[in-house]
């Protein structure tokens, strides 16, 4: 596939690329696979087959005219051929503007059936028939006004005026009597008109029947016709993966029977289209190298730095180039690569009695099982919705295994910087981390991936990014500060809410002795300002 897509992007000519001359080709192309299914099951419709029709021809020129010297596409285009008799079938079947639905007849084209067409004859040639008559029957009775007329009550009838009752020949039929006229029918209008009254019905009839008998001679084909449709879908994506290596400036991915992903100047393509339409600047490649000695990468840096975009940025290079694209990138060597498996984001699925944290275990506990040495694997903030430390227990399990018994290609992102010890006991992993600088209380993501751990998280920094309120901020610094100078404590878990034990008396300052009598709602202005004036000279004694 890989080949075929280079054949055709050619020299990489914006107005002479083979890609762009298939793809003209191509326009107006049905849903082959759709309709043949749909053919399959007798339900498809009569602008389906239509639309198959013209596709028939449009393949059939392709794989008439259609060279190529690169084997793969030789094959898609040998499989263009229409089954023998498909297309004339349908075209002189299928009317070329049918009616959407069969019962609404106008489906079956002219000429396909004789019975058909002659019902057809009748309906049409109705008027004329009448005024035919008229004339016939003026000139054998001699009744200057008479007239053959049609109503939905009564159809078809002769109509005299009272005047001219005695010039009614014995053949005449009443049929119905009105003021100042007779309504007659006779033996030829009533033939007609059974015929007439019915052939609308049979015609309707008569057209479902051969609809029917078209859909049998369809099934035979049905197999040919799946092919067909799989060669047509994969022209369209060869197509559409050339135009997009040429217009995105991707490279061409090589294959090596090592194990290895290197990728140089990687890039998200989702991402970087999005911030070329926004203008919010040009998109940070980054480089990727996992080979034998290195296996697992372990990720660390704040949040919104980049962590999750490089490793999705990972996976979907190799997957576009496991598919026979270019990727974006500068440049990309892989090994062999059976499978992607990936454990990011956060979701549940209440309906059948999973937490997140249930459903992220549960899909961790498949990647462990599944995984190869050659998978690649993906592992976003493992740990998170149960404790600190079960958090941390996990992942660091996980991790373990994925390295010494998975031994998969593994991109592990993490804010749990107790990881980051892992490479120092595991040879086969490395620490990086997204970098990002401080600009006071500010940060500024620089989104680049750099070798090392990353020194903290910037949570609360990049929480004020987010618009979280001045005070939860100014309270998160403070938790913050406390957390850290209790780390060392024995204390599992800390309660940041608690209430703050009250002072022993014993070992009370006299400020605080004095501060514990004050009650502020019940002083008055004065008195707080004494009460103040006191705590200030104890306090300075």
């Amino acid at each position: 596939r890989l080949a075929a897509t280079t054949a055709l992007r050619g020299d990489g000519s914006a107005t002479h690329a083979p890609w762009q001359a298939l793809r003209e080709q191509l326009k107006g192309v049905s849903d082959v696979e759709r309709i043949t299914a749909r053919t399959a099951l007798r339900q498809v419709r009569p602008r389906e087959l239509v639309g198959l029709g013209k596709t028939l021809q449009k393949a059939a020129l392709l794989a008439q005219n259609g060279r190529a010297p690169e084997p793969y596409l030789a094959q898609i285009f040998s499989h263009l051929q229409p089954p023998a008799g498909c297309t004339e079938l349908l075209r002189r079947a299928i009317d070329e503007e049918p009616a959407a639905l069969v019962r609404d007849g106008g489906v079956i084209a002219s000429g396909f059936d004789a019975e058909l067409d002659e019902l057809r004859a009748i309906q049409s040639n109705c008027d004329t028939f009448l005024l035919d008559l008229e004339t016939r029957e003026k000139a054998r009775t001699g009744i200057p006004n008479l007239r053959v007329q049609f109503n939905k009550v009564h159809g078809f009838y002769i109509e005299v005026t009272g005047s001219h009752l005695d010039k009614v020949p014995d053949d005449y039929r009443r049929r119905q009597t009105l003021k100042n006229a007779e309504r007659f029918i006779t033996p030829e209008l009533k033939a007609f008109e059974d015929k007439a009254l019915s052939a609308n019905e049979r015609a309707l009839a008569r057209e479902k029947w051969l609809y029917e008998q078209v859909l049998d001679q369809l099934q035979p084909h049905i197999p040919q016709l799946t092919r067909l449709a799989h060669a047509l879908a994969t022209l369209d994506v060869l197509c559409a993966l050339a135009e997009r290596s040429l217009t995105l400036n991707w490279c061409a991915p090589q294959f090596v029977p090592e194990p290895c992903i290197e990728i140089e100047a990687g890039r998200h393509p989702v991402v970087e289209a999005r911030l070329a339409e926004t203008s919010s600047g040009a998109f940070i490649a980054n480089h990727t190298r996992l080979n034998a000695n290195t296996r697992m990468q372990v990720i660390t840096g704040p949040n919104m730095g980049g962590k999750s975009t490089y490793m999705r940025q990972v996976a979907l290079i190799a997957l576009l180039a496991s598919m026979g694209s270019h990727v974006p990138a500068a440049s990309c060597r892989l090994g062999p690569i059976d499978a992607i498996h990936t454990r990011i984001g956060a979701a549940d699925d209440l309906a059948n009695a999973q937490s997140t944290f249930m459903l992220e275990m549960t899909e961790a506990a498949q990647i462990l099982h599944a995984a190869t040495p050659h998978s690649l694997v993906l592992m976003d903030e493992i740990g998170r919705g149960t404790s600190t430390f079960d958090g941390l227990a996990l992942a660091s399990g996980i991790a373990t295994h994925l390295h010494d018994k998975t031994r998969a290609f593994t991109l592990f992102a993490t804010h749990y910087f107790e990881l980051t010890e892992l490479p120092a006991k595991a040879r086969h992993a490395i620490n990086m981390h997204v970098a990002a600088a401080e600009a006071g209380t500010d940060i500024v993501l620089l989104h680049e991936l750099q070798p090392g751990p990353a020194s903290r998280s910037y949570g609360i920094q990049v929480a004020k990014l987010a618009g979280v309120p001045a005070p939860v901020l100014h309270h998160a610094r403070h938790a913050l500060a406390a957390l850290e100078e209790r780390a060392g404590e024995d204390e599992l878990q800390v309660d940041l809410f608690a209430t703050p034990a009250a002072p022993e008396s014993a070992g009370a300052s006299p400020v605080e002795a004095a501060l514990a009598g004050i009650h502020p709602d019940q002083l008055s202005p004065r008195e707080a300002l004494d009460a103040l004036y006191q705590l200030k000279k104890l306090a300075g004694q």
